[in-house]
This record gives C-alpha cells, structure tokens and sequence, in this order.
C-alpha cells in the first residue's frame, strides 16, 4: 500500500516524469543512495512521501496506459533505473492546443477523442500540487492546465519556459485564491545553466571581467527535438540567455540554448561552455569545457526537493508564487538571485524562518 502524503499529478509523460517516478521507486529500494541528494529529508518529508495520483499526456502510445508503462514508451529516453511494478494510475489524455511543435507532431501520434475534465479528474484524485512538465513553447496548453490548477484549487509547479509564476496576472490570480505558484523553468540538479551561472558567479567575485560566453548543447530527447522548431529554440534560449546574464555585473555577449537533436544521444546531454575574460593588467581568462549528463534524473533531482517543498508551502496555508522555492530550483523564477542566496532562502523557508 503507497503510503500517500504528497498526491502529485503530472502533465506531460515525457522524460522528466520518467525521472520523478523512478527517483521515488529507486529511493524506496535503495535507501542508502539517499544520500545523493541534497535534502535526503525536508522537514520530515521523504522522497518515498510523494505519491503520483493523476497523469496527463497527449501521445497514443501513452494513454489509457499505467503510468509504468508510460514512462518506457518508445518515445522516452531516460533508461531503466529500477523495475517498478504497475502504479495503478492511468494516463488521460490533456488538451493539445499548441503542446506538440510541428517537429513533435510528426514523430507522435495523437490520441484519438475529446480530452478529459482537468478539473474533475483533479479533484477526483485528491490531487495536492500539479507539475506541468510540457514541451517549450506550448504557452496556451501550459495556461490551461494552469487554469485548471486555480479552479480545482491545487498548487501548480510550472517546469516549464512559460512564465507563468513569473508573470505578475498569473501570479495575482494564485495569490487571491491563496494557491501556491511555483515556477518558471525547471534547473537541473547539475545542468548547463547552473554550472554556468556558477563559473560566472566566481569568476566575477574574483575581480575577473567577462567579455564573451556560450553555452551550447546538443542532447536526444525529446524536448531537444522540439526545439528544431526554430521558434521554440529561440523562446527557451531567450529565459536561458536572460538568467545567465542575470549572474554577470555587466553587459556581455551571451549564446545559450540547444544547438542540434541528436537521436543517437538518448538520454544524454552533452554541454560545451566556453567563457572569455579579462583580469589584472589585461590578462585574459579563458574556459573551455564538456558537460554530459542525462536529462530524466537531472531534472527530477531537483523536482523532488520542489514537491516537498511545495507541500511545507501547503501545510503553512501559503499562497501566490513562492519566491524562495522558485529561486532554488528554476531559471526563470519571480525574483532571481545567486545560486549561493536562493540556496540560503531555500533552506530559510524549509526551516520556516522565510515569510516565502
């Protein structure tokens, strides 16, 4: 019998939901590796404590299907960590509106029929927060299931580019309903932008101007593939390029993004970093690095310390975006800081000496 304290559900059975369920499931089975994590506990709370009660997708090969089965549907990339028997919850079929890019649509198939009642099957699964993990770009169907959030009165975590804990209409509404608001754009655990931002961040304490920088990657997933539409690589660069020159003092030239979809690559993602600098009499700095890593346990790394978080959020009857949780683990949060400061607010909040 799960033991069901934080009732999750998840729109977008992509690689990241692959991630969060099989952290759970590792966890549980592997009690020692919990130690990897950066709070192997928050306030009582365990990774074991969170449970997925609701899922939402738009693909054939994912709907009616248990979520199990899912998550290692062919489209998925993110491998098999653990073998997990069935969950006992299906995936429903979301609203598509602009979710697939044309570049998606020509590699799923959508399922057939009306999508469900949001709100009803929320509510019907006792659902406690919901974690929209779409594709970039999908602004209309990140706004619904946002809506649908309000309106079954859940806590909503947006993992996506979309701002929506960041913009201030959004926001209002989240606040009036006393709902918490938790966003924009997931960061992984060790992904490109935060060791970016890192590199960054030293080198500026060390009296080290920064001229030039890029970070460029090219990874196999599927949001990777979504961004060979042009128009959505140029919207998730745009919140990358925008939280990296967040971390510098000065105007600098800044490339930040995915360059190409690789198939072959899978689950990994590969980054090549590359800064340029001037010191003390002129002398010039230079970082050349790679990066690789794999997207699905990246980002549920940090997902699962948002969740617990979020609940704590819940618990204290908060409600609107919940800026340190936010600044901890997103690039695009409603008030952005240095690593250093949204770790110290992150554990602040946790320890509840932290309004939000």
């Amino acid at each position: 019998m799960i033991e069901r304290k934080i009732r999750i559900a998840l729109a977008g059975i992509g690689n990241i939901a692959s991630g969060v369920l099989q952290g759970i499931e590792y966890i549980k089975a592997y009690e020692n590796k919990k130690d990897f994590l950066l709070h192997p506990t928050i306030l009582g709370y365990e990774v074991k404590d969170i449970a997925i009660v609701a899922a939402f997708d738009v693909d054939a090969s994912k709907i009616g299907k248990d979520i199990v089965e899912a998550i290692f549907a062919p489209i998925n990339s993110t491998p098999k960590f653990v073998e997990i028997d069935n969950y006992g919850v299906s995936v429903f079929k979301g609203p598509v509106l602009d979710g697939l890019s044309d570049t998606l649509r020509e590699v799923i198939q959508i399922a057939e029929g009306d999508p469900v009642d949001l709100v009803k099957k929320l509510k019907e699964a006792e659902t406690e927060i919901l974690i929209c993990a779409l594709p970039s770009g999908a602004e209309l169907a990140v706004k619904a299931y946002a809506q649908a959030a309000l309106d079954a009165e859940v806590a909503f975590v947006n993992c996506t580019p979309t701002l929506i804990a960041s913009n201030p209409q959004w926001a209002q509404k989240f606040k009036k309903a006393n709902l918490c608001l938790i966003g924009d754009d997931l960061q992984s655990l060790a992904g490109g932008t935060v060791l970016h931002k890192g590199f960054l961040e030293v080198l500026n304490e060390q009296g080290i101007t920064i001229k030039d920088t890029y970070q460029l990657d090219v990874a196999g997933g599927l949001e990777t593939l979504n961004t060979l539409d042009d128009d959505r690589k140029q919207y998730k660069r745009k919140v990358k390029e925008r939280t990296i020159q967040d971390a510098t003092q000065n105007n600098i030239n800044i490339a930040s993004g995915t360059s190409d979809y690789l198939e072959f690559l899978g689950n990994r993602r590969i980054g090549h970093f590359w800064i340029l600098g001037e010191g003390f009499m002129g002398m010039p700095v230079k970082i050349d690095m790679r990066l690789e890593t794999l997207d699905g346990p990246n980002g549920a790394a940090t997902l699962i310390d948002v969740i617990r978080a979020t609940k704590l959020a819940i618990n204290r009857a908060h409600g609107g975006p919940m800026t340190s949780i936010s600044s901890y683990g997103f690039k695009a949060p409603p008030i952005s800081t240095n690593r250093y400061t949204a770790n110290q607010r992150f554990n602040e909040y946790i320890e509840g000496v932290r309004p939000v």
